[in-house]
């Protein structure tokens, strides 16, 4: 059976823009928290340098602890699933390209091919990697910080 190239075509333009999507929901997400974190923070040191009553800053330095962990939470667990939908979208684009003799010395290129073979592997290759890591890392070690630093503060208000 003979495939389609035309149809092959389309469908690798189609997961390319999904792929893309995908990468810039999980940017959008990084943004949210990044806008989200200086809010709640921001507002815990307002308060602190208020005559607020430590009981009550201390409270409120529990709820937004509270406040930070579950949207981190969500956060996190999405991109994870999008990279997850990501990384086997991946290894259907690097199955056309494989098709159209893009990793092939010489199919294109005399004595070269368009492709580096890296991109095949399906551990490290073409949206396999492990970058999405480091984007929930920064995220945790974030929230671990405001969490740390509004209950440091509601502690120090206490005294």
């Amino acid at each position: 059976m003979k495939p389609d190239n035309d149809f092959l075509q389309k469908y690798l333009d189609d997961a390319r823009d999904e792929m893309k999507w995908r990468r810039e929901l999980e940017f959008r997400l990084l943004q949210f928290l990044l806008v989200f974190y200086p809010i709640i923070g921001t507002a815990i040191v307002a308060l602190y340098q208020t005559a607020i009553s430590p009981k009550i800053y201390i409270a409120l330095s529990i709820g937004a602890s509270l406040l930070i962990l579950p949207a981190t939470l969500f956060v996190t667990n999405r991109i994870t699933v999008e990279h997850k939908a990501y990384a086997g979208l991946a290894k259907t684009v690097v199955k056309i390209w494989a098709h159209f003799g893009l990793f092939e010395t010489n199919a294109y290129i005399k004595n070269d091919a368009i492709l580096d073979s890296s991109l095949q592997d399906p551990k490290t290759g073409f949206g396999q990697g492990k970058g999405y890591m480091r984007t929930l890392y920064l995220i945790w070690t974030v929230a671990a910080a405001m969490i740390i630093l509004i209950l440091t503060l509601g502690v120090l208000k206490f005294h």
